[in-house]
């Protein structure tokens, strides 16, 4: 029973690591291609932005669903069989986006924002896979261990409208 779950689950993260792909293909392809296209409105160009950071965040949606899903799974089965599908073709792939996206000349900076912040929010979970993989290689070495240590939060903060007027001293 266990071992059908798990390949029910290696299904599914490389059926997203395709799909994936392919989405993230496809948008490479319109920024690669937009300037050989016909014009389109000022209109039309803010939907086409607009459909974009919504493609974007889906994706970005779809890598944090299939990151938390096997997150959750590594409770159940061995951690060697529960990973998901962040192959280094997609890593790749979203880092060719990243340097389109800063080429491409969005209409509204907000749209550009948006979209590399996203995207740069894709990577992380790459990175984040590539960590854990060094990590566990590296699990047993001492010297890679990094201790964090939390400083007292400083006082508050008020803006400068919001000070409070202090009484002169006689």
């Amino acid at each position: 029973m266990q071992e059908n779950h798990q390949v029910e689950l290696l299904q599914s993260s490389l059926n997203f690591s395709t799909f994936i792909y392919s989405f993230a293909q496809f948008l490479i392809n319109y920024f690669e291609r937009r300037n050989q296209t016909q014009e389109l409105s000022e209109e039309e160009l803010l939907q086409s932005e607009t459909q974009v950071i919504q493609s974007l965040v889906l994706i970005e949606k779809l890598h944090m669903l299939l990151f938390l899903h096997f997150y959750i799974y590594r409770t159940y089965f061995s951690y060697e069989v529960i990973t998901p599908s962040f192959t280094d073709s997609n890593r790749e792939l979203f880092e060719k986006m990243q340097m389109l996206l800063q080429q491409y000349p969005f209409l509204l900076e907000e749209h550009q924002m948006i979209s590399e912040k996203t995207v740069a929010q894709i990577l992380k979970y790459y990175y984040i896979r590539i960590h854990e993989e060094t990590y566990e290689e590296s699990n047993d070495d001492e010297s890679n261990l990094v201790t964090i240590i939390l400083s007292p939060l400083p006082p508050p903060w008020l803006a400068n409208n919001m000070q409070i007027p202090r009484k002169k001293e006689v």
